[in-house]
């Protein structure tokens, strides 16, 4: 699959923001989400997910580094949740957390003149993620959207399944979300295990369509008459596809049609 090159700039409008304060931050989040916080001592902005007790997907987030504070940049829909969900594990810690919807979002093949502008941690080729107190650009963001899509980079909240989506099956810890390093946090004994065992039998592949707009998500690939995966997104003539990888050898179809299924330059898949 050709990703497109095209530039793009666009407020991100499904984004939101939560501020962190406070002088227990560090060890609060660090025992909860995926990610070493220590990394913001040498970078700006990590990319994390927080799980379930038993190592499935919950939240997908970048955490920036900016004055005294953190941002916690996420989608808009699963704000509120992630903020009851750190309240219950806040105790007595020095920590607030507040929404903050002064702050708007953004996303840019080239860097931009704002104070808070920063490299997409998860991969070069996403370009640069701002955030600034007034709209840079009121551009669409389906050419970003369909970049994404054909790299195969989730949305976490939009395409994976909370709660039952398997964190390596996403490629998530390729992504640089996952610090295999760091000490214990929810949802980590499993997710090393399956790293460790090499139980991923499924991974979320780019894909392409040969009849545009004619798939939703949901949609089930077929190989040799037996279901072999889903649709998980999908933007005009391109998605992503939760395959099992016995069928990659095998020509699949989504409602009848052919796809192409490709495999991202960033995607290690096993021997």
């Amino acid at each position: 699959m050709t990703v497109p090159k095209t530039d793009f700039c666009c407020h991100l409008t499904n984004r939101t923001i939560i501020e962190i304060q406070g002088s227990d931050r560090e060890a609060f989040l660090q025992g909860i989400i995926t990610q070493d916080i220590k990394l913001l001592d040498r970078q700006s902005i990590i990319y994390s997910l927080m799980l379930s007790p038993q190592g499935k997907f919950q939240f997908d987030f970048f955490i920036i580094r900016t004055g005294d504070s953190w941002f916690i940049d996420i989608d808009a829909t699963r704000a509120h949740a992630f903020v009851q969900r750190l309240q219950l594990f806040k105790l007595r810690s020095d920590v607030s957390i507040n929404i903050n919807t002064d702050w708007q979002i953004g996303v840019s093949s080239a860097q931009v003149e704002v104070e808070n502008c920063f490299f997409d941690p998860r991969l070069k080729e996403l370009g640069y993620r701002f955030y600034d107190k007034k709209i840079v650009s009121e551009a669409s963001s389906d050419v970003y959207e369909n970049m994404r899509i054909s790299l195969g980079i989730p949305d976490g909240a939009h395409d994976m399944v909370v709660d039952k989506s398997i964190p390596l099956e996403w490629g998530i810890d390729e992504l640089s979300a996952i610090a295999w390093t760091k000490g214990c946090y929810m949802g980590q004994e499993l997710t090393a295990r399956s790293r460790y065992v090499g139980q991923i039998r499924k991974r979320a592949f780019p894909i392409s369509f040969s009849v545009p707009g004619e798939c939703i998500v949901g949609d089930k690939l077929v190989a040799n008459g037996h279901e072999v995966g889903e649709l998980r997104a999908a933007n005009g003539s391109v998605g992503i596809a939760l395959l099992k990888l016995e069928a990659l050898q095998s020509e699949i179809v989504i409602n009848g049609h052919s796809v192409r299924v490709s495999k991202p330059s960033w995607m290690q898949l096993p021997e």
